[in-house]
């Protein structure tokens, strides 16, 4: 387990580095970044939205980056300004300590491509 922790992080580093120098590359337009919301509303908010559920506990996805990371970075995922697309596919298709891992028949690359640049938008590249 902690081999793979390991690979995957070093895969998101590479990542980092390599949508680092691409730049405007990942820049989505106005349907993508509307499927991206979408398919996020559908498939992430259960448990990535911000705000409490009825009971006033945190939903699991934003209540687990909230102890990940306390007050250094929102929990929210919708509010973070340090995404970039390509780390949030990788987490898509392999998951991340307690997320599942999405498979391409639950989530298309279309639409995994389409959230990345929804979380993405508010970061600088």
């Amino acid at each position: 387990m902690k081999t793979a922790m390991k690979a995957l992080i070093a895969v998101a580093g590479t990542v980092v580095a390599l949508s680092g120098m691409a730049g405007s590359a990942f820049a989505a337009d106005a349907a993508q970044l509307a499927l991206g919301k979408e398919k996020y509303e559908y498939w992430c908010a259960t448990c990535h939205a911000d705000g409490p559920r009825e009971n006033g506990r945190l939903l699991p996805g934003t209540a687990s980056l909230a102890a990940k990371y306390g007050s250094s970075r929102p929990a929210a995922l919708e509010a973070r300004t340090d995404l970039l697309s390509p780390y949030v596919e990788l987490v898509i298709r392999k998951g991340m300590e307690g997320m599942p891992f999405f498979r391409k028949t639950e989530i298309s690359d279309a639409e995994m491509q389409a959230i990345g640049a929804y979380l993405s938008r508010n970061t600088k590249q």
